[in-house]
């Protein structure tokens, strides 16, 4: 499957076709271990137990990306989490957003099959790596979750609270086959703002650059199968 992506430069704009392979998913990847723990807390509270050790790989096939502003899951109680999002070309690295949408009522039972179940969004437009690095820990990304309640601030952190992405990709490497090209690179996600979960209709998020003054946005409607009674 190919996907067509938007490089945006401080230069101007040029076109990315991408091969995609599939998705890993980085989990508990945070820099501070304390927030580390505080997320794995949130979980446990979600009855998801806790990882057998940090960080954690999770594998996606490409069918389970989605560049598109809408996506159909089977079940009710799932729910998105902002990431930035890497994707490695040749001796380049290209930035994005993105959300891990996962199932959480069967996160319970199987981590690694409620990611699969549910697909993964990453925005159209990436960035060159290579312009941003100089003040990467000053990129910020956010997220919103909007349902019948309205529009709620759902997560905001730095990506300073994250590993780096060269550190991402070499421990991607380590488990990867093969090249790197094609595989989206999920990095891992912050604490939530809320006290638990949101089962939204929408899910909205940005990655942020303060120094270059530009943002790349995503966002995407979530629909169940409520056509079908059972």
């Amino acid at each position: 499957m190919t996907f067509e992506f938007t490089i945006k430069e401080t230069s101007g704009k040029r076109k990315f076709p991408c091969e995609g392979k599939g998705a890993v998913i980085c989990g508990y990847t945070g820099r501070d271990q304390a927030a580390v723990r505080q997320h794995i807390e949130e979980l446990k509270r979600e009855g998801i137990k806790p990882p057998l050790g940090v960080p954690m790989f999770f594998q996606k096939p490409y069918w389970g990306i989605s560049l598109n502003n809408e996506i159909h899951v089977q079940g009710k109680e799932t729910s998105g989490e902002v990431e930035f999002v890497l994707f490695v070309d040749g001796d380049k690295i290209y930035v994005g957003v993105g959300s891990d949408h996962t199932d959480r009522e069967l996160e319970k039972l199987d981590i690694l099959k409620s990611k699969q179940v549910c697909p993964s969004v990453i925005s159209r437009t990436l960035w060159d790596y290579r312009e941003i690095m100089d003040h990467w820990d000053r990129i910020e990304f956010r997220s919103w979750a909007t349902d019948q309640g309205g529009k709620t601030l759902y997560q905001e952190s730095s990506v300073a609270s994250i590993l780096p992405p060269e550190e991402l990709v070499d421990l991607v490497r380590k488990r990867v086959n093969g090249d790197m090209e094609g595989i989206a690179i999920f990095s891992g996600t912050s604490p939530l703002l809320t006290e638990t979960f949101l089962f939204a209709d929408r899910f909205e998020g940005e990655l942020l650059d303060p120094v270059l003054k530009r943002k790349i946005e995503f966002g995407y409607s979530v629909h169940t199968l409520d056509w079908f009674k059972g």
